[in-house]
């Protein structure tokens, strides 16, 4: 026999989902199900008629959880105890798992499973005790998050640590699930009620540790937990409740020759609570000032003729992936259907430009000068301006953004214009690689994401160009969820890369090379993420490892870094093996000809050189970042 305990707080469409879990992974197992409600005022009594035989006890007001689990223990009698929240979903195997781990391990009081999210990331729920930069670096701390492998993540959070099958002792485990031994609980004592919320299991483990009772994270049995299905519903309750008990665990547990750290500890408290505060307010007011995003974008048009209007806005059109896909979208889109626009901005004087990909077509970009790669308070408010002038004169039903200052500026005109025009235009964001690393210092980073962050919410759809992108994108920087990224890759004409070697040999004739002339290439902006420095070393390297063989480097593309690189490349002897070639339109005559591209990115979204390489047959060797 099994006691399970559940309390419950406004969250039962949750626990029905949850007493579902338990009755079907029971196979035959006797247990007392224990449900103790905190006054819900969601009709908590309705799960009676799906599960008569749970026990359910509903309080008259809100105890809190500790004094509600309190209840539950008293009343049951099994050996073992199961402590569930009411959003969790008990996967198969889980209650013989983790009774026969208990039962084959008797010096273990406590048990956690490996606890995941619904979408199974794991949830980090074995921990060691907190200390105070636990503030900073805790399970969902802004810095974890951002910083995942710091090393105060790493030895706050144990379960990164596990391997998935092993048994780990640990500090201490969530109270989302854990398996109690009642002769524990005889000796550590019950759960403390002053603790209304938060941080009760901490003090729980660590009275089991203090006891002779080991707590132990055992990732073979294994739950999922929907975060926040009791507590979400009054963020600043749980908020408050959460630094309360924080400051009551630093309390209980302070030397008494440390008081004096008592009031800077609640000062420190007080400023974090404001700021998350501040942080949620802030959320709420986005939330009423953009819509709710709807994915039927096709039900209405704006153009005279019935035809979809699209407007479709890039920052520039520089040489580079973006530029030749934002041309294939603009003209090969059906004209029957859709009307297409691209407004682009201005290249920068050093930058290869692309605009020649437009002459085929009758409709050329509109250039918006405004809109430039440089960052620029003053600059970048007249290009909000433009683009918004431009909506107020179109009226598209769509904005389609492309590379990252395009779709801040673009994205907030057409907010800016939703709002004052009462109108409705669908937008659609594509990352093209995306700018939170390698490009800025980490607070600009940070600053982006933020931004980026808030564009979201207001975008119907984000569009990443891979798989390893949209995990970056909601995994990792956390921009949008999931579900609200497509990836779609990019498509391209590959059919002069697939033919080119009929060109062999007329780029090595216009560098005055031979065909026994081993040719190393890199294509792309000599900018500070292309990262040309590692190609220069690794040339160096190279050179000093085959001194007899003829080798030559040749540097295909323009920009801010050319006269710092060629100053690298005369002062460390490379002068006579490379050769810079600024931009080249006949690129297939390069491939042609070339034995091996290199590509040395801090950070890529799909990169078209080693697409193109590939399909001219030439070998690649490439860093492992982004969507390479």
């Amino acid at each position: 026999m099994t006691d399970i305990v559940i309390v419950n707080y406004n969250s039962t469409d949750h626990l029905l989902n949850c007493l579902e879990s338990v009755k079907k992974n029971l196979n035959g197992m006797s247990a007392d199900i224990f449900v103790q409600d905190n006054a819900s005022k969601d009709n908590v009594s309705r799960i009676l008629s799906e599960f008569p035989d749970v026990i359910l006890h509903i309080n008259t007001r809100n105890l809190g959880f500790a004094k509600a689990v309190n209840q539950a223990i008293r009343q049951g009698k099994s050996e073992y105890l199961i402590l569930l929240n009411p959003d969790t979903r008990i996967t198969e195997d889980f209650f013989k798992t983790s009774l026969e781990f208990m039962r084959k391990n008797p010096d273990v009081g406590v048990m956690g499973p490996k606890i995941s999210d619904n979408d199974g990331r794991l949830q980090n729920s074995a921990r060691a005790f907190p200390t105070p930069l636990t503030a900073f670096f805790g399970r969902s701390s802004f810095l974890s998050k951002k910083f995942p492998q710091n090393p105060i993540t790493s030895r706050n959070l144990l379960s990164l640590k596990s391997d998935g099958k092993t048994p780990m002792t640990v500090d201490w485990v969530s109270g989302a699930c854990m398996v109690i031994r009642r002769k524990a609980i005889e000796d550590a004592g019950l759960l403390d009620e002053r603790f209304f919320m938060y941080w009760e299991d901490a003090d729980w483990c660590r009275r089991m540790w203090e006891s002779g009772w080991k707590v132990v994270y055992y990732p073979r049995a294994s739950v999922y937990h929907y975060v926040g299905g009791s507590s979400e519903k009054s963020v600043f309750r749980s908020v408050i409740e959460f630094h309360k008990s924080v400051y009551r665990l630093f309390e209980k547990y302070l030397d008494t020759s440390l008081s004096f750290f008592k009031p800077l500890v609640f000062g420190g408290l007080a400023v974090r609570i404001v700021f998350i505060l501040m942080s949620h307010l802030l959320e709420r007011l986005s939330d009423k000032l953009i819509r709710v995003p709807d994915m039927s974008f096709f039900k209405r048009s704006s153009s005279s003729d019935g035809r979809i209007k699209i407007l479709r806005i890039i920052s520039r059109l520089n040489i580079g992936g973006p530029a030749i896909h934002v041309c294939m979208l603009t003209n090969g889109l059906n004209p029957e259907k859709f009307e297409s626009m691209l407004i682009t901005g201005k290249i920068s004087p050093q930058e290869g430009d692309m605009g020649y990909l437009f002459n085929a077509y009758p409709k050329k970009p509109m250039v918006v000068s405004e809109l430039q790669r440089e960052i620029s308070f003053f600059t970048d408010i007249k290009a909000f301006l433009h683009i918004f002038r431009i909506l107020m004169k179109e009226k598209p039903d769509i904005v389609d953004t492309h590379t990252a200052k395009a779709g801040t500026s673009a994205r907030m005109a057409v907010i800016a214009y939703n709002l004052l025009r009462n109108k409705n235009i669908r937008m659609i964001h594509t990352f093209h690689g995306h700018v939170f690393e390698g490009y800025f210092s980490s607070i600009n980073s940070l600053l982006f994401v933020y931004i980026e962050r808030l564009l979201a919410r207001s975008t119907d759809l984000i569009i990443a160009i891979s798989r390893s992108q949209q995990h970056e994108l909601s995994e990792k920087y956390h921009i949008a969820p999931r579900e609200k990224i497509k990836t779609i890759e990019l498509g391209f004409d590959l059919q002069p890369f697939l033919s080119c070697k009929q060109l062999k040999g007329l780029f090595r004739e216009r560098l005055g090379l031979g065909s026994e002339t081993l040719l190393i290439g890199i294509i792309g902006r000599l900018v500070p993420i292309k990262n040309h420095l590692m190609f220069f070393m690794a040339a160096k390297q190279f050179i000093e490892q085959h001194p007899d063989k003829d080798l030559r480097f040749i540097v295909v593309g323009d920009g801010e870094l050319r006269k710092d690189l060629e100053d690298f490349c005369n002062s460390h002897g490379l002068a006579g093996h490379v050769n810079f070639c600024g931009w080249i339109k006949e690129v297939p005559q390069v491939y042609a000809d070339l034995d091996i591209l290199a590509l040395t990115s801090l950070n890529e979204g799909t990169p078209f050189s080693i697409i193109e390489s590939m399909a001219a047959s030439v070998p690649v060797i490439a860093t492992d970042v982004g969507g390479v």
